[in-house]
């Protein structure tokens, strides 16, 4: 989520959220009100403006390990406020 201090503290106060990759959980890393610049072109979707401006962003993120070659499962889920998100990846990651 991105607006200003004051929302992501409102955001985060009630964030939840998990990742799991191949049936093992990955911790989530919460990151509060962090100053972020926001680059959109004409007639952004999500912003409604053009050109750029800044922000405060927060949210739940993690970082995966590096898969080994093959197949792999992803499962993401959160939620706060009146947001949820849920999506479920399969991933082929190629022999380098």
């Amino acid at each position: 989520m991105f607006g200003t201090p004051a929302d992501c503290a409102d955001f985060m106060s009630t964030a939840e959220g998990s990742a799991v990759l191949d049936g093992e959980k990955v911790d989530a890393d919460a990151h509060q009100a962090e100053s972020i610049e926001i680059r959109s072109g004409a007639g952004n979707p999500v912003t409604g403006t053009d050109g750029s401006f800044t922000a405060h962003g927060c949210g739940l993120w993690v970082q995966l390990p590096a898969p080994e070659p093959g197949e792999h499962s992803l499962e993401i889920r959160g939620r706060s406020g009146g947001f949820s998100v849920g999506v479920d990846y399969t991933l082929t990651v190629d022999a380098a």
